[in-house]
């Protein structure tokens, strides 16, 4: 099946406009197959005449550098639109409302007095903010399971970890005062180049709005126009202060509603993201293709996904909390962490802006992706059990395997020479007890998820390498 079979396949069920492929930017989509389904159907609601000369406006508001002008579009991620000139006494409504106004169209007369500019607009007769309920009339995008599909076909890594970086383009809402969005970062034990590789693919695969450090306004028909700083995606390698600052403090310095990062993380910010993971095995892998041809897809998905706030209740959080904080402890004391593993930025971060939201950030990340209103106590407690939990285990045992064996093979060892999962399987069944024989083949195979095969070749490396041996034939220990 050829790329456009699959997008047409997984979109015709949600948007029928996902088949779509091309390259354009969030604010520069005009119509047709470069606006989402709901979009279209703002767009024929715009305009409507109810006059000679007056008109309805129906649109989303964007502030500009003029006072008291301001333009307003059919979608909050479109600047084709019309300009608004307020009366004396009109106060300007909020950047982003949805609002309506009649009037006429007429010259903005501070323009033409000001520098014999000719700029029209709608001179607002009347100007009231609506109640939006777009989610109600928006078809569900792309299901996570499509997205992760369509996104991660050709690349080598868990399922888990692929539903992860699917859920940064879904993000999540901000929640008292922090930022929203969803972080995740991948601390490259070994395959640091492939795992490069699937960032870089990433990255490609978002407009430059959505991607770069974009100005604040654009000009259209000579006016400065704000553009609105919903959501961006930030990819790659993050400085420390700056990765911080969004994953501790839950603050954008950018000032974005949302922001979601997907970072490359050392042994000093590994901590910090929602989800933090751990590439420790070569057989991670990421085969090339057209980001672009998903672009357009993606986008469409993306911004849709931002319309809906799932609402979880106070009273749902902290029943929830007391379950996750006492998780945690139970972690602490199972992998016999130091007390500061609780605290603000360490790996079991108990603190409210912490562990707790990010496992509210993935309920609601994942609420949004199959598209429901509202975040119950048992899908909150399952964001934790079945997803952060099981993610944070998975990267203590091996950031801990890392550290035990550059311990005992000495400083700068990589474990991409080795396969990891060969290590902890042997870590796990060797009992360690003097003149014990240690696990067989078949018990480490078997221990690991692999192929016989496999596990032998891997086990003759790691004996080649001293980091294991053989007792007995068929039978392997640690060193």
């Amino acid at each position: 099946m050829d790329e456009y079979d699959r997008l047409l396949q997984q979109g015709s069920d949600q948007d029928r406009l996902v088949d779509s492929v091309g390259y354009r930017d969030v604010f520069d989509r005009e119509s047709g197959a470069e606006l989402a389904a709901w979009e279209l159907r703002l767009q024929k609601q715009f305009r409507e005449r109810l006059g000679s000369r007056i008109y309805r406006y129906r649109g989303f508001v964007h502030h500009t550098r003029e006072v008291s002008l301001m333009m307003i579009t059919p979608s909050p991620w479109l600047l084709g639109g019309v300009f608004v000139h307020l009366q004396e006494g009109q106060e300007l409504p909020p950047d982003g409302a949805f609002i309506e106004i009649t009037g006429q169209t007429t010259a903005v007369p501070t323009l033409l007095q000001r520098s014999q500019t000719l700029v029209r607009a709608i001179a607002a007769e009347s100007l009231s903010v609506l109640s939006t309920e777009i989610p109600q009339m928006v078809s569900p995008p792309l299901a996570l399971k499509d997205l992760s599909e369509l996104l991660f076909e050709h690349v080598g890594i868990a399922e888990a970890s692929k539903g992860a970086f699917a859920r940064l383009f879904v993000s999540s809402p901000p929640y008292k005062g922090a930022v929203g969005g969803l972080t995740m970062g991948i601390q490259a034990l070994a395959a640091e180049s492939e795992v490069k590789r699937l960032l870089a693919f990433v990255r490609k695969l978002l407009p430059p709005t959505f991607r770069t450090k974009y100005r604040s306004y654009r000009s259209v028909e000579g006016i400065d126009v704000g553009l609105p700083r919903l959501w961006r995606l930030e990819v790659g390698r993050t400085s420390e202060p700056r990765m911080e600052s969004i994953c501790v403090k839950r603050v954008d310095p950018l000032g974005y509603r949302e922001l979601s990062l997907g970072a490359l993380t050392d042994s000093k910010t590994a901590a910090f993201p929602d989800i933090p993971l751990a590439v420790a095995s070569g057989d991670f892998w990421i085969e090339e293709k057209e980001a672009s041809q998903l672009m357009l897809p993606l986008l469409k998905a993306a911004i849709t996904f931002q319309l809906l706030t799932p609402i979880v209740t106070e009273r749902t959080i902290d029943s929830v909390t007391k379950h996750i904080i006492s998780r945690l402890e139970i972690l602490k004391d199972t992998y016999d962490l130091s007390d500061s593993a609780l605290a603000r930025g360490g790996i079991l971060d108990a603190d409210s802006l912490g562990r707790p939201l990010s496992a509210l950030r993935l309920a609601q990340s994942t609420a949004r992706a199959e598209w429901r209103e509202t975040v119950n106590s048992s899908e909150l407690k399952r964001s934790w059990d079945q997803i952060l939990e099981p993610a944070l285990k998975e990267f203590i045992e091996t950031s801990e395997l890392s550290a035990e064996k550059e311990k005992e093979w000495g400083p700068g060892t990589r474990l991409g020479k080795y396969d990891t999962k060969i290590l902890r399987a042997l870590k796990t069944l060797d009992e360690g007890t003097r003149g014990s024989l240690g696990p067989t083949l078949d018990d480490i195979a078997g221990e690991a998820s692999i192929e016989k095969h496999v596990a032998a070749e891997s086990l003759t490396k790691l004996k080649d390498a001293g980091a294991i041996y053989e007792p007995r034939t068929g039978h392997y220990r640690v060193v």
